[in-house]
């Protein structure tokens, strides 16, 4: 229960984007696929709700997609965040890499993230590595927190039309110290 105090409290003063909701193929050009989500962190003996997002994505072209995501608890602070997806491989199997950035104003900090993503894997089932990269700073830039969170990741989809999202999230800071991300998202095209 102590372990996980420092990283709600990291997420709920800025909600992050913990989840990734989405699989390494790109929509076709034109096309978009919508949804919502919510993430809840792991301990020992239960879950804590961490936050709610509602996401959407859009097909560009050839290899290319773009997202964007509201998230967070709106009583207490939410975020926004763009992302543009690259499919590198088709096969054997899908390999895309994602970059997001993100941004959140509160009345005490501002912060600004970035997401590193690899994802792998089909349609169906996939996996990957996602950066978690936050600086935050005052109005007067006096304060300065830099944090970053490394995690994999491994998540599905299931259902035709309307579909469910189920992943989880390992983050790290160091060898030592991880967290556990339980994300539930439902979606349709």
């Amino acid at each position: 229960m102590k372990s996980i105090i420092p990283l709600l409290f990291i997420i709920l003063t800025g909600c992050s984007s913990m989840s990734v909701f989405q699989s390494p193929g790109v929509l076709p050009k034109g096309k978009t696929e919508t949804g919502i989500g919510a993430s809840f962190i792991g301990d020992e003996d239960e879950f804590y709700f961490v936050n709610l997002e509602v996401h959407t994505r859009r097909g560009l072209g050839k290899n290319w997609e773009a997202g964007a995501k509201l998230f967070g608890l709106p009583a207490l602070s939410g975020g926004v965040m763009g992302e543009i997806k690259y499919q590198l491989l088709a096969q054997p199997f899908l390999v895309s890499a994602d970059l997001g950035a993100s941004c959140l104003l509160t009345q005490d900090l501002n912060y600004f993230e970035g997401y590193p993503m690899l994802i792998f894997g089909s349609d169906r089932i996939y996996g990957g590595y996602r950066g978690i990269f936050r600086n935050a700073a005052d109005d007067d830039l006096k304060l300065d927190l830099n944090y970053y969170l490394h995690g994999i990741f491994i998540g599905g989809k299931t259902g035709t039309g309307l579909y469910l999202r189920p992943e989880i999230h390992y983050y790290f800071r160091d060898i030592e110290k991880g967290y556990i991300i339980f994300g539930l998202g439902l979606q349709f095209k």
